[in-house]
């Protein structure tokens, strides 16, 4: 990776953290809340904030998942929504406190506000932090695809890295 895209990378994710931050002690409030009490976040506003988070990251792939089964390419598009997803992938294991391991087998859920992550991430978290990690990698290469045939197999890298978190953190009822 040359210096500039370094420099954009580290830049990427510092803006991402700072964001995720600001949205999981501030969901609902105004940016000059938070130098207020930040205690007013309850867990189902984090759990929402990851949710909606996840949805962003879906958002994006569903077009590079499409291209990819088409055939038919278009790689700025593809592009901007792999950095996209790559920023967010960034950020996304810091919206998994602790506190937020609240999963219980065959519980009545609200799919707006209540978890579906494993208790498995809790207990794994340095893997799930570095599969996140290496998932945002694969999407800022991707967002740097040079031609079809680099984009399809980072692509698909990809759509694999996302498939195999799932697999491995969340529950379904």
């Amino acid at each position: 990776m040359n210096a500039k895209l370094s420099f954009l990378h580290w830049q990427r994710r510092i803006a991402a953290v700072i964001g995720v931050a600001c949205l999981a002690v501030g969901v609902g409030t105004s940016s000059m809340a938070l130098g207020q009490d930040q205690s007013v976040a309850t867990l189902n506003d984090i759990v929402f904030a990851r949710k909606t988070l996840m949805v962003s990251i879906a958002n994006n792939m569903y077009p590079i998942d499409q291209m990819r089964e088409t055939g038919k390419f278009d790689l700025p598009r593809g592009r901007a929504s792999a950095d996209a997803i790559s920023a967010m992938l960034m950020a996304f294991p810091l919206l998994f406190p602790p506190t937020t391991n609240t999963w219980t087998d065959k519980a009545p859920r609200d799919p707006a506000v209540d978890t579906f992550a494993s208790p498995t991430i809790w207990q794994e978290y340095t893997f799930f932090y570095k599969q996140a990690q290496a998932s945002s990698k694969y999407a800022f290469d991707l967002s740097h695809a040079e031609d079809v045939p680099a984009f399809r197999r980072l692509a698909t890298e990809l759509r694999l890295a996302c498939d195999t978190c799932h697999a491995a953190f969340q529950k379904n009822n």
